[in-house]
């Protein structure tokens, strides 16, 4: 078992350890605010669902991020949030202009 003195040295292992398991190389954020963590999600959820069915290859606006956080916030019980995050499926109406489909 590792010991770690510092808790950078056990973040620097998990990150790794993560990479080395198929996480690539994307850039870790260090001390990100919240506005950082959606910025990062939203690009995720684009990445994710960029297809011509989902997003069109269009990302996702701000006015969209926020339909979509407002029906996490509906989610108010643990089981429900689970499910969630375990594929639920999240309707939202597009307003990109980019987004003509």
């Amino acid at each position: 078992m590792t010991t770690f003195a510092k808790e950078s040295e056990f973040e620097a292992a998990v990150i790794l350890e993560l990479r080395q398991r198929g996480w690539g190389d994307a850039p870790v954020l260090k001390n990100p605010s919240e506005a950082d963590l959606l910025a990062n999600w939203k690009r995720i959820l684009f990445e994710n669902n960029r297809g011509q069915d989902r997003l069109n290859e269009v990302p996702l606006t701000d006015g969209e991020m926020q339909q979509v956080m407002e029906q996490i916030t509906a989610l108010r019980t643990p089981l429900k949030l689970n499910g969630f995050i375990n594929g639920k499926t999240v309707a939202i109406t597009r307003d990109n202009p980019a987004d003509a489909l």
